[in-house]
């Protein structure tokens, strides 16, 4: 089966939440089937045009237009959104990017305006979130902000229509999307987000030494990490940890560890029981130096890659209920306490599976990137072979007529 993916970023090296579930789950697809993903990125964008990575050969094309709607959001005039019409109009020229005959076409939200001009026999959009929700839940202050929202959410309706399937993160999507668009259960496939089984593991003794060493913390100090990227939401998660569990953690036992992107948003003056490390490569050595992963989401869409990520590298997880959202599994595994209960939590010093000296637990295996690519395989093979026996009972009916 050969399959062509299509993002409005550049998924690899898969560094924040969107990427990481994108290239995770073409790579996961990419075992057993040929796909080559069309990421449209801006101008700025030095990597090479063509990549072969994990199985999966990535087609880079600049797009001067994406950074336009960047510049537009940032003037609070239009959103990022915007894109996404240009995206549709150049249809055609994207698609000629993306070598051979698809028999899938799997793209995200911004790029479903390819659907017009794909001969693909089963046309997949692969959902992040409910765009309409997300979109008013997390958007910064726009104008004629009610009427990009109703614009968003015309687009994911004619988005949801044109595709053979909808692939979602959990069933709280599914229902919503349901509730929204009329989106029947058997046109969705629930495949919920994952952690990258080849570089997620639990550390070493030596590597965890050398890991805690590198940010400071002694053998006494219990230290949660948070990963996330610099989005709306993220900020609001870390506002509430630096503003409401912080203060109440107290003395000099405990760090917090911020990683990623969303060091952006912390104040310059750093107490000393804050740790940055901005974005890194090497994702593992940060997790290394973590007994827990913490999750204090209360808004946003979709559901949060952190929490498979820390378990899948065995650490204990602290989180929301809203944070667990698309995780009903995973609930076992996770301590789930409002925002102003995790100063106690982690006062608990909770620990995860690889601490104990248990075994991964099958419900975190089960969330490998490459089971979860596997999974959707199967599911588009499974609905490919239902459009083929369709259109061979249409083609003699075509011929009487």
């Amino acid at each position: 089966m050969l399959i062509h993916g299509a993002v409005d970023n550049d998924i690899h090296p898969p560094r924040f939440g969107g990427a990481q579930r994108s290239f995770g789950l073409y790579r996961g697809l990419a075992a057993a089937h040929q796909v080559n993903v069309l990421c449209v990125v801006p101008n700025r964008n030095r990597a090479s045009r063509e990549e072969r990575a994990a199985g999966v050969t990535l087609i880079r094309r600049r797009a001067w237009y994406t950074s336009l709607a960047w510049r537009l959001e940032r003037a609070r005039l239009a959103p990022l959104f915007s894109a996404a019409y240009t995206h549709r109009a150049r249809a055609r020229r994207l698609l000629q990017s993306l070598p051979g005959s698809a028999d899938v076409l799997a793209v995200d939200f911004h790029l479903t305006g390819l659907f017009t001009r794909s001969r693909a026999r089963l046309k997949v959009y692969l959902a992040q979130n409910v765009e309409y929700d997300h979109f008013r839940a997390t958007q910064p202050p726009l104008l004629l902000s009610s009427v990009w929202a109703g614009r968003v959410r015309a687009f994911e309706a004619r988005a949801v229509r044109s595709a053979d399937r909808v692939v979602v993160v959990g069933e709280e999507d599914q229902a919503r999307m349901r509730e929204l668009y009329g989106l029947e259960d058997e046109r969705t496939i629930v495949i919920p987000n994952g952690w990258d089984e080849r570089t997620i593991r639990p550390p070493s003794p030596a590597e965890r030494a050398s890991a805690r060493a590198a940010i400071g913390a002694g053998d006494g100090t219990y230290v949660a990490v948070f990963l996330a990227s610099d989005v709306p939401h993220n900020r609001t998660a870390l506002a509430g940890l630096l503003d409401r569990v912080l203060p109440a953690l107290g003395g000099d036992s405990f760090r917090i560890l911020v990683a990623g992107s969303i060091t952006r948003a912390l104040p310059r003056a750093l107490p000393a029981s804050v740790i940055a490390r901005g974005e890194v490569e090497d994702l593992g050595a940060v997790l290394h130096a973590a007994d827990a992963g913490l999750n204090p989401a209360s808004e946003g869409g979709g559901s949060n890659v952190k929490l498979p990520t820390y378990l899948g590298a065995g650490l204990a997880a602290v989180s929301t209920r809203f944070g667990l959202r698309g995780f009903a599994a995973l609930e076992p595994h996770v301590t789930t306490v409002p925002l102003e209960r995790f100063a106690e939590a982690l006062r608990a010093r909770p620990r995860g599976w690889a601490a104990a000296g248990a075994p991964r637990p099958e419900a975190v295996s089960a969330l490998a990137w490459g089971r979860l690519g596997a999974a959707l395989g199967a599911r588009l093979t499974e609905a490919l072979e239902g459009q083929v026996a369709l259109d061979l009972v249409r083609e003699p009916r075509r011929a009487r007529a």
